[in-house]
């Protein structure tokens, strides 16, 4: 991996600068390229061989049934087995909180057994409250689209092809509305896959589950045409079928992704980054045949884009995107003929580069970028095959000083702290989850009082953090300023674990009222994920198509990976398909009642055990923290104090469920939380006050306050109020961690758990090899990543429902802060202050195929 400042060309210096390119503006410009997840697992795919065999497909005439497919592969077979049902229109939606879908499936890796199958058909539906059986990648859900669904299904009936202007319009028989995996309901930990598995590669399993719905889609459209008619159905045309891709939506859930997994958002920039600067720095002479290959990509690509009809909003149209594709033409023949101006050192690529830079779109630019990468994709294919991996743990020592922390701040980020900001009153924006299916929102504070902030605040926290340091002596550790600042240890993990990765964070404040978060939404979609034809809608929302283009399976043998996208496939209307496109669809619309996730846990069978994965942990502990009102950049923390708790020792989590249970009221409140109190007694003994707050909710401020006081003769630690509720094991663990060995000493005082006169004592000292005492949490935390950890599942769900006490409840406003609005809103009703009225009501939805419109009339004036 390199950063900006390995480069040799002051040109490619700024213009791959970490300043330029995490700007959250570049960030939504960039395209889809060869290292993107579906381009790079199509490549693979055409590159191994891989077959795909349809093993059987039941259906009724209404669309209920069942299918299982084969997927062969050099490393072995996997599974994919569908349900299917007969679309509903009550909770049927795009959003996660819908609960109507007409299919729901599973990727398994091997060939499943008849009971995995039974068990991921019995446990599919239940969703959340499901457990995967063993050897499960994805589970996945998708809706028809249906206006288009019937009119392909009654036309194939018919024994005619269905109108090809309204299939490239839409572009979607199925539309995802969930991939989940890695952890989640117990399916397999992605880093738990080893090197060499077919899906191995980041987002591979969701990109071939995405593929095989696809695979369906078309499988059961022609099916249930033969049903309807079996004289006379015909099955799609492939130059029909070509423009048929997989529908998927996306919103504000992906920017709290960015901001939440910095180090995958610097793996995919940075190989991006140098994957492109290969190819620009390659000494190309005039003639060579690369510049014929690179023009032949941009005549195909300016075609692509100048007949494409979907309608962007915020980012750069088709056609104004394909005029600065041919200023770009030009100066590419022109370096062809060696006839551009260079500079010392710089090559005809990078000249070219460097001329059109200043003179398109960013969107152009990035195209230009995606198609360069095409010039020496073997480069590309290794980069990802050895280097597409990273460490996402953000590992930290409390004992490194405060001289080396302001330098790692200033360094990672120092765009933080010179980034103009808003004012105040335009600085509310709250990013919070919903205890409607835990559905990401964002608006307004005053709007939403009281949600828990999901998305860290570095602007402030590093101004916060600075302003600390700069009154602090430099060789203080860090970890006794974050024991008392417990509010900066999200920000400090961050600042030291992410030195060395300098496209891991976006350069923006999303707080800020005036944010575009569709800039980083594009960036997972088109960027990461490969989608294509992403149109935004209201700033916050992108409808795409993954696979647009792509091969199907009976293509695969004769496809090459760089030979199906951006490729202009032409569609004729057809004139009597118009009446049937013009037919309404259900004569009721679908109707939209959120259900509220429960704080109260159901009984289950004493004896029932689960298996729980690493994901699972990790998300239940961070909402149960904040559920306890654990602070925004403290709760990240305590989160992993509690996973490490776990590891240690699983009973823990028996304890945790009751620490819920003591502080968690029936209608989701909790006591303030506070932050321990830490002080020196005269013998030298650190004195910790957690004022009856249970280890599971502070273990990670001492962890902080203890190793930043421990040297290597050792120091008496006395911890009073404090409930260990199971989590002393994993304190010492979460120690070791840090490289500090601690002994435990018995409660003399026999207190009952969470009163005040419970105690502690521990003896903590440096170790004498850190790296060995380190490599103890390390491999317990291996172990949790292959195995998973296996608890009473009453226990686990006495932890898991209590959480959803840090999830906003479901109000009328706070269902505006996502999606379309017009699906949600009724007339009459107070209109979110995120948007101007007629913004709203003048807006169409980009999906094609469930718009809802209602008028919206509000006297609620917007402060935009």
């Amino acid at each position: 991996m390199i950063g900006a400042e390995a480069m040799r060309n002051p040109y490619l210096d700024e213009v791959f600068s970490p300043g330029r390119v995490m700007d959250p503006r570049n960030l939504g410009a960039m395209q889809p390229n060869r290292l993107s997840a579906s381009r790079s697992f199509i490549a693979r795919m055409l590159r191994e061989g891989w077959r795909i065999e349809r093993d059987h497909l039941r259906l009724d005439a209404r669309g209920n049934g069942e299918a299982r497919y084969t997927i062969t592969t050099p490393a072995g077979p996997l599974t994919f087995a569908a349900w299917l049902r007969e679309p509903r229109g009550k909770n049927r939606t795009g959003r996660i909180i819908g609960t109507s879908w007409d299919m729901l499936g599973t990727l398994i890796d091997g060939r499943a057994s008849d009971a995995q199958i039974a068990a991921s058909e019995r446990e599919l539906p239940k969703l959340y409250e499901g457990r995967a059986p063993e050897g499960t990648l994805i589970w996945m859900r998708s809706n028809q689209s249906l206006r288009l669904f019937r009119h392909v299904r009654d036309a194939l009936a018919a024994g005619e092809q269905p109108d090809a202007a309204e299939v490239k319009r839409v572009g979607y028989l199925m539309r995802n509305t969930g991939l989940d995996g890695n952890g989640t309901f117990g399916s397999v930990s992605f880093p738990a896959i080893p090197k060499g598995h077919p899906l191995a590669l980041s987002y591979h399993a969701q990109m071939l589950s995405a593929y095989l719905m696809r695979e369906l889609s078309v499988d059961v459209v022609e099916e249930l045409a033969r049903i309807d008619a079996p004289g006379s159905a015909v099955r799609l045309d492939p130059a029909i079928r070509g423009n048929i891709g997989v529908g998927n939506g996306s919103a504000l859930g992906l920017v709290m992704f960015v901001y939440n997994r910095p180090a995958l958002i610097n793996a995919y920039v940075s190989l991006t980054v140098e994957a492109v600067t290969h190819v620009l720095e390659l000494e190309l002479e005039p003639g060579d045949a690369r510049f014929d290959r690179l023009e032949r990509l941009l005549d195909r690509t300016i075609q692509y884009r100048a007949l494409e009809d979907t309608q962007y909003r915020v980012f750069t149209n088709g056609t104004q995107l394909a005029a600065d594709l041919r200023r770009v033409r030009a100066a590419v023949r022109a370096a062809r003929r060696g006839e551009i101006v260079r500079g010392p050192g710089e090559t005809l690529l990078a000249a070219a580069h460097r001329f059109v830079a200043a003179r398109v779109t960013p969107e152009a630019l990035h195209t230009v970028n995606s198609l360069l990468i095409e010039l020496d994709p073997e480069h590309a294919d290794a980069l990802l095959a050895e280097r597409l991996s990273f460490d996402e743990t953000l590992e930290w020592d409390p004992r490194t000083p405060v001289s080396a922390v302001a330098e790692a701040l200033h360094g990672v980020f120092g765009w933080a702290l010179e980034l103009p900001l808003n004012d105040p009153a335009h600085r509310d924006r709250v990013w919070y989850q919903s205890r409607a299916a835990e559905e990401p929102r964002s608006g307004p504070a005053e709007e939403v009082p009281g949600a828990h902030e999901v998305i860290p605040n570095y602007p402030s926290r590093a101004r916060e953090l600075a302003d600390l340091l700069a009154a602090s002596e430099p060789a203080a550790p860090i970890g006794a300023i974050v024991a008392a600042h417990p509010e900066l240890e999200h920000m400090v993990r961050s600042v030291l674990a992410l030195r060395g990765q300098p496209y891991a964070v976006p350069h923006a404040d999303p707080h800020d009222i005036d944010f575009v978060p569709v800039w980083l939404v594009r960036l997972m979609n088109a960027f990461i994920h490969g989608v294509d034809r992403t149109e935004d809608y209201l700033n916050r929302s992108v409808l795409g198509l993954i696979f647009d283009g792509a091969p199907y399976r009976d293509e695969l043998a004769g496809a090459r990976a760089d030979g199906w996208w951006w490729r202009y496939r032409p569609a004729m209307p057809a004139a009597a398909a118009e009446a049937a496109l013009a037919a309404p669809v259900s004569a009721t619309a679908p109707t939209l009642s959120p259900v509220e996730s429960a704080i109260r846990a159901p009984r289950h069978p004493e004896a029932e055990r689960i298996t729980m994965k690493f994901r699972e942990l990790r998300l239940a502990g961070g909402r149960a923290m904040q559920a306890l009102n654990v602070p925004e950049g403290s709760w990240h923390g305590a989160r992993d104090f509690f996973v490490t708790a776990l590891i240690a020792d699983p009973a823990a989590v028996a304890g945790f469920g009751a620490a819920l249970s003591r502080a968690i009221a029936d209608d989701g409140s909790a006591p303030a939380w506070r932050a321990p109190s830490a002080t020196r007694a005269a013998g030298g003994a650190l004195e910790i006050d957690c004022h009856g707050a249970s280890l599971h909710a502070v273990g990670h401020v001492l962890v902080q306050a203890i190793a930043a006081a421990a040297d290597e003769a050792g120091i008496d630690v006395r911890l009073d109020g404090v409930s260990g509720d199971g989590a002393e094991p994993g304190l010492a663990l979460a120690l070791a961690r840090v490289g500090i060995e601690v002994e435990a000493e018995a409660d003399p005082a026999g207190a009952a758990p969470g009163s005040a006169g419970t105690a502690l004592r521990l003896r903590a000292r440096v170790s004498d090899d850190p790296a060995a005492t380190r490599e103890r949490y390390r491999g317990a935390f291996r172990r949790l990543i292959a195995e998973g950890l296996e608890v009473p599942a009453q226990e686990w769900w006495d932890v898991y429902y209590p959480g959803n006490a840090g999830l906003y409840p479901d109000t009328p406003l706070s269902r505006q802060h996502t999606g379309t609005v017009k699906d949600v809103y009724v007339p009459g009703q107070r209109l979110t202050r995120l948007f101007d009225p007629a913004e709203v009501a003048n807006a169409s939805d980009p999906n094609r195929d469930t718009d809802q419109l209602a008028s919206l009339s509000t006297p609620h004036p917007a402060s935009v």
